[in-house]
């Protein structure tokens, strides 16, 4: 489980026309939950993209309101990106963002002990016209892991909702090594061995130096219909 002190905070993505948005972005920078360079960044974005990236900052900054002034960091500062496309968070705190069509969430937390950084994705859980479409199991899990979810089958809501959690903690776990690598980590390069209580074993399998002492810890949950993974790195 994510430790105590992190915060995760939701933020529904805005479904508004295009003529209505700078009057929604005046406001958020008036409200205090956007910076007025998170506005300015969002502007230029395409409709869909912009939705999501203010929802995004939007939780972020929701979470920093708790989680910074404990940890001495600023909410002064706008959230840019960093090179790699992540949040760019103050330094003493750590956090992820994950969005998808209509909801975003962030998680946040200080930066203590041997924790490194954070990873979060939310993925919406299969429905019946999923199975329509191609699995994409064998393009996202080492031998291993789909030997584990055959005991379900490829065309049954279970066994794509397995694979899902597998590519959800995959997604999570990337982000939270990403400043260790710096590079796309391809889905076979993390093993995963899936237990009932949703605390599964990560393997790195990465010739990298700089993750051999980093220790992964991740875990999911069902949230309606969303699936929610995390991770944090240690070293």
């Amino acid at each position: 489980m994510l430790r105590e002190n992190t915060v995760v905070t939701r933020a529904v993505v805005p479904d508004v026309p295009d003529e209505e948005w700078d009057d929604l972005l005046d406001r958020a920078v008036g409200s205090g939950s956007l910076h007025p360079l998170e506005a300015s960044f969002a502007r230029g974005l395409p409709a869909p993209r912009r939705a999501t990236i203010v929802a995004g900052r939007q939780a972020l900054r929701d979470a920093l309101g708790t989680v910074a002034p404990a940890a001495g960091a600023s909410l002064e500062a706008p959230i840019l990106r960093t090179h790699r496309g992540a949040p760019a968070l103050p330094p003493v705190v750590t956090g992820s963002v994950s969005h998808k069509r209509t909801l975003a969430m962030a998680a946040v937390a200080p930066r203590v002990g041997t924790l490194q950084h954070i990873g979060l994705d939310l993925e919406r859980r299969p429905q019946a016209d999923d199975l329509r479409r191609p699995s994409i199991a064998r393009k996202i899990l080492t031998g291993r892991e789909y030997e584990y979810v055959q005991q379900w089958g490829d065309d049954t809501l279970a066994g794509r909702e397995h694979v899902l959690v597998h590519f959800a903690l995959k997604e999570a776990v990337y982000k939270a090594i990403d400043p260790f690598v710096e590079r796309y980590v391809r889905f076979t390069e993390v093993e995963l061995a899936l237990a009932g209580d949703g605390l599964p074993q990560v393997t790195l399998l990465l010739p990298e130096a700089s993750v051999a002492d980093v220790r992964v810890e991740a875990g999911w949950r069902m949230e309606g219909e969303w699936i929610v993974a995390w991770a944090e790195s240690h070293r």
